[in-house]
């Protein structure tokens, strides 16, 4: 009924359910298990940082942050943790689902050691790496589906895309009337989009030299008008993160008044908003550049994907320039009025994220069952002209993978800050499918421009890589460069997250640290990566060895064909001129003709009666 294209979106749905499964699962057994199991030995953590000159200042602050923390949780009321539940703030800050919890020493469960500090880190890059495991191998897949559709021969060319519309496109099997008319329905829509690429590019033939100067200067427009919507955009983002976070962190604010929970999710529901109304004006813009339609389609995800990641990398900007304020104290607070007082910004990151994808899931909920399903009501029940105009509304197989995407982006951001983002995300994704399926049932309506089941795919999986690599960086330099809080988190007491690996290998033999660092050296990196050019030279090399064989076994087909072809020509010819024979002259010669196999034949003449017929469609 919807294609394949909207079944395609439920299949990266599920396979991007079971991956955040898969993390959940790996982040819950070797992060938020042991932590929850050794919490008990805080008064141990505590004095083993006291014991120590080198981490004497981290106790001191971890416990100046746990009053204050224990000062936020008593003062607030039942009202209060509502919105500390929704804001991840009070006595949610002070649990396993953030970073700022965990110990920075090693946990004594039984008669075991955990060291886990370095657990974190290592079980958060192994998440990363079987995130990218699995889009290597639904990449692979689906390019290869795609290769091997685009290797099999086509009766269509650019001057038949006419013919098999009206000869083949036809399923004669079909029995159901509703299944009929659905596909009668989308029989005209491909044409009705055929013939307006048609007209559209006659349009531009007319145009001549001028025509195509004027529609230059009016794309550049149209480009510099997009530059300024996605610069406008970030600053309205970066704006409201710094009104937020100066609000928020003020001395004496009431953290269970409505005007908080307002600035704290003030940043969240700009993005929201964003997300929601530029994609509108791009698409309408994307009209005046007319584009063929394919090309307008991509041009507007793009600028919608752009969007989508900027929206998030311009918040993450944001929230760096509040924590790397110069102006703090002896335990990394920032001292007011140049700086926002975030005692732990490691906790206030995940804090960050943890909104977002609460305020997705929000949105999802309000735009199905307030938005969608009034809309789709309205346009059925009601028969006025307003209610048939604007119909009920359409599965926009874009927008909705983007949605998908977005959730995805938010976990891979917030996850070294938020472990439990993926169980999170996992109960999302899977709310989310029934959603979209009851949306199905009662308010979507057919896509009128189905996208194919491979295409589609290749598409989700090259924009997912992309938002992984952006994810990727930031969290990176988090890691290795910014100096993590005195009072809170794993990594407290050794000025970068990165610090425990370092100590581990300090450990090592000195033969295991010459090994770490080689291994680690920007020779070995050089070595790497000319290894993987000259892989990558050689397999490419290969497929195209391959392609040039499989076009010289075809090429040498159609010689074979056109051969035996003119050998029956050349037998019924001479059987003509010798005055008998059945199928003799040239009606044999034609009946030949159209029982000669379809890879090579031209429907030209066919074409042009096809487009002047089907006008009226």
């Amino acid at each position: 009924m919807y294609g394949s294209g909207v079944l395609s979106f439920f299949v990266f749905l599920k396979s991007l359910f079971a991956l955040n499964i898969i993390l959940s699962i790996l982040l819950g057994l070797f992060v938020i298990a042991p932590q929850a199991a050794g919490s008990g030995q805080y008064s141990s953590m505590l004095a083993s940082l006291m014991s120590s000159e080198k981490t004497n200042a981290s106790g001191l602050c971890s416990e100046i942050y746990a009053a204050n923390l224990s000062s936020v949780i008593s003062s607030g009321a039942s009202l209060a943790r509502f919105l500390d539940v929704i804001q991840g703030t009070g006595i949610l800050e002070n649990t396993i689902l953030f970073v700022g919890y965990y110990f920075p020493t090693a946990l004594s469960i039984g008669a075991l050691s955990y060291n886990m500090p370095v657990a974190y880190l290592a079980v958060t890059g192994a998440a990363f790496f079987i995130s990218m495991l699995f889009m290597l191998e639904r990449t692979g897949a689906a390019f290869k589906e795609v290769l091997l559709q685009r290797a099999q021969p086509s009766v269509s060319s650019k001057s038949t895309r006419f013919s098999p519309l009206i000869l083949s496109a036809w399923d004669f099997g079909l029995s159901d009337s509703k299944t009929a008319n659905l596909a009668k329905q989308l029989l005209r829509n491909n044409l009705v989009a055929e013939l307006d690429l048609h007209r559209l590019l006659q349009r531009r033939l007319e145009a001549g030299r001028c025509g195509g100067c004027s529609l230059i200067a009016k794309r550049v427009l149209v480009n510099i008008l997009v530059l300024g919507l996605l610069c406008g955009a970030g600053f309205a983002i970066y704006q409201a993160q710094k009104v937020s976070a100066e609000y928020t962190t003020a001395a004496g604010v009431d953290t269970s008044s409505f005007a908080y929970l307002a600035y704290q999710y003030l940043p969240m529901v700009i993005i929201s908003l964003l997300v929601a109304i530029l994609p509108i004006l791009f698409q309408l813009l994307a009209r005046l550049e007319e584009y063929t339609p394919d090309t307008e389609l991509a041009v507007t995800l793009g600028r919608c994907i752009f969007l989508r990641l900027a929206s998030l990398t311009v918040l993450v900007i944001s929230i760096y320039s509040i924590i790397t304020c110069d102006t703090k104290d002896t335990c990394g607070v920032g001292v007011a009025p140049r700086c926002s007082a975030v005692h732990c910004w490691e906790a206030y990151v995940g804090q960050a994220f943890y909104k977002l994808e609460i305020t997705f899931f929000a949105v999802q909920l309000v735009v199905c069952f307030v938005v969608e399903l009034p809309r789709s009501l309205i346009a059925r029940k009601c028969q006025c002209k307003a209610a048939k105009l604007i119909g009920p509304p359409e599965f926009n197989i874009s927008d909705s993978v983007l949605d998908v995407l977005y959730a995805q982006v938010i976990v891979w951001f917030g996850m070294l800050f938020c472990p439990f983002l993926p169980v999170m995300n996992s109960v999302v994704l899977f709310l989310l499918f029934y959603l979209r399926k009851f949306s199905c049932h009662f308010s979507y309506k057919p896509p009128d421009r189905p996208m194919k089941n491979s295409s589609a795919t290749v598409f989700f999986m090259v924009t997912l890589f992309l938002a992984y690599f952006v994810c990727l960086l930031p969290i990176g330099y988090a890691i290795v460069s910014i100096s993590t809080s005195k009072g809170c988190s794993p990594f407290r007491t050794g000025g970068t997250a990165y610090q425990p690996i370092k100590d581990v290998v300090a450990g090592f033999s000195s033969d295991g640290r010459h090994l770490i660092d080689y291994l680690s050296s920007a020779s070995f990196l050089f070595v790497v990566i000319i290894s993987l050019l000259i892989a990558i030279h050689y397999y490419r090399t290969l497929a195209i060895a391959r392609k040039e064989i499989g076009d010289q076994r075809l090429k040498q087909l159609n010689e074979q064909e056109e051969i035996k072809f003119a050998r029956i020509r050349s037998a019924r010819l001479a059987e003509g001129g010798s005055g008998g024979g059945r199928g003799s002259g040239p009606s044999g010669v034609q009946a030949d003709e159209a029982n000669r196999p379809l890879v090579r034949r031209q429907h030209s003449g066919f074409d042009a009666a096809a487009v002047s017929g089907t006008e009226a469609v």
